[in-house]
């Protein structure tokens, strides 16, 4: 390489220091610097891109069903539906990332950790445990963040691992026709409430809150930085 693009929003450190000796007896030095660029923030923008997408083809789709165009009316419920499976699926993956970089500093033993693994421990009670260990969270905030966090993950579940079997019609509630389920769960008024929550939770843990550890405050500073406040 000829040298390492640090960009605006990249963390840096000092990694791996080499001395070796010059022929003419001289000492030199190379450090390979170590960079992380911290994907959480990047993903709640990208949730919420996709949820301004839902919103417009929800409008789309309302145009849609007022007429008598068959097609129009598929096409607009299944453009929502992307919209909206996208938005969740990036909210969660914003909450995934924030646990990642917070789960060293939660004191956490093996033997728990092995627990989880051998009962396959849902996904957000261990991010739940983690944020409530590296924060100090009250039983009763745990437990709001931890209701939130079911049902974040329940719709990432349900995008990413649907199921293949035949299954009867679901009502939507605003079209009032039967649908298959996905039309039903993932479209706007239903991410609109999804992408908000991830990003309050986030913001009010990295704004709210006193961190355990230096290592935690500090990322969170430098996290503070680069998120919105919510609207």
């Amino acid at each position: 390489m000829t040298g390492v693009f640090i960009s605006r929003r990249m963390t840096f450190r000092p990694g791996v220091i080499t001395l070796s000796t010059t022929a003419d007896g001289r000492l030199a030095g190379h450090i390979t610097p170590h960079v992380h660029f911290d994907v959480c923030p990047t993903w709640l923008e990208i949730a919420a891109r996709h949820l301004d997408d839902a919103r417009e083809r929800r409008t789309a789709r309302k145009a849609a069903w007022n007429g008598n165009d068959e097609d129009a009316k598929a096409e607009t419920l299944e453009r929502e539906f992307e919209s909206s499976m996208q938005a969740a699926m990036a909210a969660a993956i914003s909450i995934d990332s924030f646990y990642a970089n917070l789960r060293d500093h939660a004191n956490i033993s093996k033997e728990t950790i092995d627990n989880w693994r051998k009962k396959s421990t849902a996904r957000y009670k261990q991010v739940t445990e983690v944020l409530r260990r590296v924060f100090s969270l009250e039983p009763r905030d745990a437990v709001i963040i931890r209701n939130t966090l079911r049902q974040v993950f329940q719709c990432r579940d349900l995008a990413v691992h649907p199921s293949g079997n035949f299954n009867p019609p679901v009502l939507h509630p605003e079209l009032q026709v039967g649908v298959y389920w996905l039309f039903s769960y993932f479209r706007a008024d239903n991410v609109e409430i999804i992408v908000p929550e991830v990003r309050n939770i986030i913001y009010q843990l990295v704004t709210k809150t006193k961190p355990v550890s230096p290592e935690v405050q500090r990322y969170i500073n430098g996290l503070r930085e680069r998120l919105p406040p919510p609207p």
